[in-house]
């Protein structure tokens, strides 16, 4: 058995022309990382999601993640303490730009 589970997330990039710049960052959606089980499912959902893009300056992609099997009781808590991780790390960087824009 592998000792990885494998999670595949969808990523949402923006490119340079955009009027904000260029950025990256995994999906949210409900306040949840969006992430799928299958690599198939993922890439459903970014087809999808950069056929309503139309000619925006934005277009989603699916990117790998990983947990490990013996830390996790099953994929659906894996996929919670990712989506954790992720929010914290959002906070923490929207807390950041909002102190740096208060200062200028």
């Amino acid at each position: 058995m592998d000792s990885n589970q494998h999670f595949y997330t969808v990523w949402t990039h923006r490119s340079a022309q955009s009027i904000f710049g260029a950025a990256s960052h995994p999906v949210v959606r409900n306040g949840e990382l969006l992430c799928f089980a299958t690599e198939e499912r993922a890439q459903a959902e970014c087809d999808r999601l950069n056929a309503g893009a139309g000619g925006s300056h934005v277009h989603y992609t699916v990117k790998p993640a990983y947990g490990h099997a013996n830390s996790l009781a099953s994929p659906e808590d894996g996929l919670a303490l990712l989506s954790e991780a992720f929010r914290r790390a959002s906070q923490r960087g929207m807390g950041e730009s909002a102190i740096g824009a208060a200062k200028s």
